[in-house]
C-alpha cells in the first residue's frame, strides 16, 4: 500500500473531508476494524492511532504515560490477539475529499512517536520525528491542495532580515 513494507500491522489510512482552521473532519480506517473512526478535530487522529498501538502493542511504548489524579488500571499485558478485519485492498479503496494520508508508525519513543507519512494522491513520503511534525506535514499537504485559493500571506524574507538594532548606540557617540 503505496510504498509501506506489506507486513507492518498498524498501518493507517487518514481520510481527509474537510481542513479549516487547522482542524480536520474526515474518517480513520485501519486492517482491524470494517467501521471507520470518525475525525471531528486533529486529536481525534492522534488518539485512533496511539489506541490501534496500544491494542497491538506495536509498536510498543518505551514510556508509560503519566496522569494527575487518582492511578488509572495499567493495561493487561497478556491481551487477546487482534485479526484483521480487511484486507490492504480494501483499505487502500478508502479516499478523503481533501487528502488521504497512509500513516505507519514505526517507533514510540521519548512520549511521541517517529515513523513516516504519505499523500496517497501524490504519492510524496515523509519521515516525521513526533506526532506534532507528523501534524505539521498533513497541514502542509492540505495547504498545496487549497493553491490560489487562500490568499498569500507575506513570508519573512530570512536571507535579509530587517533589525531592529540601531546602527548606532549613544555610548558610541
Amino acid at each position: 500500500m503505496e510504498g509501506f513494507h506489506s507486513g507492518a500491522p498498524n498501518l493507517c489510512r487518514v481520510c481527509v473531508d474537510a481542513w479549516a482552521g487547522g482542524e480536520v473532519t474526515g474518517r480513520l480506517y485501519h486492517c482491524y476494524s470494517r467501521q471507520p473512526e470518525p475525525i471531528g478535530r486533529i486529536s481525534d487522529v492522534l488518539d485512533s492511532i496511539d489506541r490501534l498501538c496500544d491494542r497491538l502493542n506495536y509498536p510498543a511504548r518505551t514510556q508509560q504515560p503519566r496522569h494527575f489524579g487518582p492511578e488509572k488500571p495499567r493495561p493487561q499485558t497478556t491481551q487477546k490477539k487482534v485479526e484483521p478485519q480487511m484486507t490492504r485492498e480494501e483499505l487502500a479503496k478508502n479516499k478523503g475529499k481533501m487528502a488521504t494520508f497512509v500513516v505507519h508508525v514505526m517507533y514510540r519513543q521519548h512520549s511521541t512517536w517517529q515513523g513516516s507519512v504519505t499523500w496517497a494522491e501524490t504519492g510524496e513520503k515523509a519521515n516525521f520525528r513526533s506526532a506534532l511534525e507528523l501534524i505539521k506535514l498533513m497541514d502542509s499537504a492540505v495547504e498545496a491542495t487549497l493553491g490560489d485559493e487562500s490568499p498569500l500571506q507575506e513570508k519573512p524574507d530570512f536571507a535579509h532580515p530587517t533589525n531592529p538594532v540601531r546602527e548606532e548606540t549613544d555610548y558610541e557617540a
